[in-house]
C-alpha cells in the first residue's frame, strides 16, 4: 500500500515543519534542505534493509521517500505561488 498510515504521518510532519519554517520563520531555503534530508534518510534506511533489516525497513523507506517526495511538490507549490505574487507585485508597481 503506497499510502500507508505511516506515510502520512511522516507527511504531516513534513508539512507542518515547512510551513513553520516557511512562514514564522522565514528560512525560505530550509523547506528544500529538509527534503533533501528525508531524501537521504530514505536511502540509507532502504540500503540497509537489503542487508539484514527485513521488509518491515524497506517500507519504512518507501514510506519516507514518498512523504518527502509529496513535501518536495508541496515546496514547489508554495515557491512558484510566491513567485507568482512577487511578479504580479511588480508589474501593480510599474
Amino acid at each position: 500500500m503506497i499510502f500507508s498510515t505511516l506515510t502520512l504521518i511522516i507527511f504531516a510532519i513534513f508539512i507542518a515543519a515547512v510551513c513553520i519554517f516557511e512562514f514564522i520563520l522565514k528560512w525560505r531555503w530550509f523547506k528544500y534542505f529538509l527534503a533533501t534530508v528525508g531524501l537521504i534518510a530514505s536511502a540509507i534506511v532502504f540500503f540497509i534493509s537489503f542487508y539484514g533489516g527485513g521488509v518491515s525497513q524497506a517500507e519504512i523507506a518507501i514510506s519516507i521517500f514518498i512523504a518527502t517526495l509529496g513535501e518536495y511538490i508541496f515546496s514547489l507549490i508554495i515557491s512558484i505561488v510566491a513567485w507568482i505574487r512577487r511578479l504580479s507585485a511588480k508589474n501593480k508597481e510599474a
